[in-house]
């Protein structure tokens, strides 16, 4: 099962050994092209110098014993990573650094590097509630650093198509590791609390743009807060890896939405409302379609329904937050100028009206009153 872009699933694939291409058995596209010889090519790059072309593929017997130390010292890096954190159903990652070293990923990069990216990977896929910059820190190098090499290996992997790569992380996924982590205990109100403001932030666009450490931070302090835990903004710093100035621009942003004026009850009621119009909206695709509009310039073209801002009914729910949530910033700012630089063409055009109209009522004025109190001469004018 390789994933398919064109039919966006994971799809059965044919390869065929002449050619070496590897296509989607219900669409037809070719997903990779591997072309195998066994006799040596050469070609010559922008300097002139002539090198090998490809690269030489070595049979299972004819494996070097360099070969299995690097598998083996990868294996153990992901081994000892799955039983720090004690993460469960990503044996898998394994099969993504064998198919790495086989394929020379590894060469200049350290293997501890290129383990942990293939674990990270695994994470992503089934939905684990693990960051890169965790995983980071046990092996030793930056964030960054480890991030290009999850995307270099995503496209050796041919997975930078994928939904869990290109679809930004659920701060939901979360909630559970950081709330237990902090409390240790019957914390299923706060949980909750938490899960509905990151659907309030995510409403009003505060999610977007933002790492979800950031989201999940706000929400269970917020939560905590509100059901009287005594939870500094330390011990939570501490716990999601930002910094303190990250969570309070987090919440700042949050207390400036109408759900930051909110009581717990009014905000509660309010999110089962809204989870009860997400389900009924959920039933039935035209329930957000818009009367006006009805083309479609999401990835989902030709069979969807337009739901809000040109998109289906699954991609806005999704990057839109659903019903009743506000504009999206960019849009509020530009709708903010636009309405006052009309009320000051407005206030312009009355303020030169009114100037205009009180210097003829004053030339009015003053010409009666001097042809009152002076004689006309008609020869003076």
């Amino acid at each position: 099962m390789t994933w398919c872009s064109y039919c966006a699933k994971n799809s059965k694939t044919h390869r065929d050994l002449t050619s070496g291409k590897v296509w989607c058995v219900d669409c037809g596209k070719v997903l990779l092209q591997h072309v195998f010889t066994e006799a040596a090519t050469f070609q010559k790059d922008a300097a002139g110098r002539v090198h090998l072309a490809g690269n030489i593929v070595s049979m299972q017997s004819a494996c070097y014993d360099s070969h299995k130390r690097t598998l083996n010292k990868g294996n153990d890096v992901i081994n000892q990573l799955i039983d720090k954190y004690g993460i469960l159903n990503v044996k898998h990652a394994t099969k993504f650094y064998q198919i790495a070293v086989e394929r020379g990923f590894t060469r200049g990069r350290r293997t501890r590097l290129v383990a942990a990216a293939c674990l990270y990977v695994a994470c992503r896929e089934m939905e684990k509630p693990f960051l890169l910059i965790e995983f980071s820190s046990d092996v030793g190098v930056s964030v960054y650093a480890l991030g290009a090499v999850y995307l270099q290996l995503c496209k050796l992997l041919s997975l930078q198509d994928h939904p869990f790569v290109q679809k930004p992380v659920d701060p939901s996924l979360f909630m559970h590791r950081y709330t237990f982590g902090l409390m240790q205990d019957d914390n299923k109100k706060v949980l909750n609390t938490a899960l509905h403001l990151v659907v309030s932030m995510k409403r009003d666009w505060i999610q977007t743009g933002r790492k979800p450490s950031g989201i999940c931070a706000a929400a269970i302090y917020v939560s905590s807060l509100l059901h009287g835990y005594n939870i500094s903004k330390t011990n939570v710093v501490q716990a999601v890896h930002i910094c303190e100035a990250t969570l309070t621009k987090r919440l700042i942003e949050f207390e400036n939405t109408e759900a930051g004026s909110l009581t717990i009850e009014e905000f509660t009621q309010n999110a089962i409302e809204y989870e009860k119009e997400m389900q009924s909206c959920k039933q039935s695709a035209y329930d957000l379609k818009m009367p006006e509009v009805t083309e479609v310039v999401c990835q989902h073209k030709g069979s969807a329904v337009q739901s809000g801002f040109g998109l289906c009914k699954d991609c806005y729910l999704e990057f839109c937050g659903g019903l009743d949530g506000s504009q999206p910033p960019a849009f509020q700012r530009a709708e903010a100028e636009k309405s006052f630089k009309e009320s000051m063409t407005k206030l312009t055009k009355s303020t030169s009206q009114e100037t205009v109209h009180g210097e003829n009522v004053w030339s009015h004025n003053a010409m009666v009153t001097g042809f009152r109190g002076v004689d006309f001469d008609p020869c003076t004018f």
